[in-house]
């Protein structure tokens, strides 16, 4: 709970450092301009988002469907592999970690939280210092990413039911009315880590380290008893996977014009050989 109090504030410091030393170098218009940009990429974003969900059904059999990829099942094995090994190393890993002191249980969560979220608010002001899109549109994807797990996970508790394992020695015991399964402190880091880490083309130099910090904080969970292994591992894939996709259809939006858009969409020039704007949508003065 501590380092759920801490993360607010640091990562609004070195938002404000970041946006402080962006500020000296760009001028104060320019900055407007990049903010007001980010402001409407989250509200077109979201509506698409929204669309999409809603006729995912519609386009299940079409030709670009993720189900005919064989990409697609690589990576539904992989991940089902992943929390299998993660199921069978339950015990093993709670004989290990549970015996961990409170105080170094908050400190792996403190460090944790502090780290991921400052890597992703430097990301967003290095986006501004540099004028770099991606950088802060990654950034913000990962915060969508880390609030959208968040709420999934509202609804996977009660569904799943697991038992904490000071509840239940054992590890099987889903369906009665606990709330371990996944970690909803965990999913969120996962979530911005992702984020971070997709800007850097998953590098295993990037990739490494922030997951790493990321997975502190499970482990941190871990030694007060309040979480199995795979409870991690199952917070890890939601949160990843949740920031994943919204990268994924976030770059198809910005190439899909005949969508419609809360705010126009423009060119690099702003507008058509006919003066026009491009893309559909519509404006509002504010």
């Amino acid at each position: 709970m501590r380092a759920r109090r801490a993360l607010p504030g640091m990562a609004l410091v070195v938002l404000f450092f970041t946006t402080s030393a962006a500020s000296a170098q760009v001028s104060i218009p320019k900055l407007t301009d990049e903010v007001t940009s980010d402001f409407k990429y989250i509200v077109n974003n979201t509506a698409m988002d929204a669309e999409d969900v809603a006729t995912a059904p519609l386009h299940i059999a079409s030709p670009d469907s993720p189900i005919f990829s064989p990409k697609f099942y690589l990576v539904l094995a992989g991940a089902g592999a992943l929390w299998g090994g993660s199921y069978a190393l339950d015990q093993t890993m709670r004989s290990q970690l549970r015996s961990m002191s409170s105080s170094d249980a908050s400190l792996l969560q403190d460090v944790s939280y502090a780290s991921v979220s400052a890597s992703t608010a430097l990301l967003y002001g290095w986006g501004l210092y540099t004028n770099d899109s991606r950088a802060r549109e990654d950034a913000i994807t990962a915060g969508m990413g880390a609030g959208i797990a968040s709420l999934l996970d509202l609804g996977i508790k009660p569904a799943f039911g697991r038992l904490r394992p000071y509840q239940s020695s054992s590890h099987t015991a889903f369906f009665a009315g606990g709330q371990s399964f996944v970690s909803g402190d965990v999913t969120p880091m996962f979530a911005l880590a992702a984020g971070v880490s997709d800007y850097f083309d998953n590098q295993w130099y990037v990739a490494v380290p922030v997951f790493s910090l990321a997975l502190l904080d499970g482990f941190g969970r871990m030694g007060f008893d309040a979480h199995w292994f795979s409870d991690v591992v199952g917070a890890a894939l939601l949160g990843a996977g949740t920031t994943e996709l919204l990268l994924w259809m976030h770059r198809r939006h910005a190439v899909e014009t005949n969508r419609w858009r809360v705010f126009t969409a423009t060119s690099p020039t702003g507008t058509l050989a006919s003066g026009m704007p491009t893309g559909l949508g519509v404006s509002y003065s504010w």
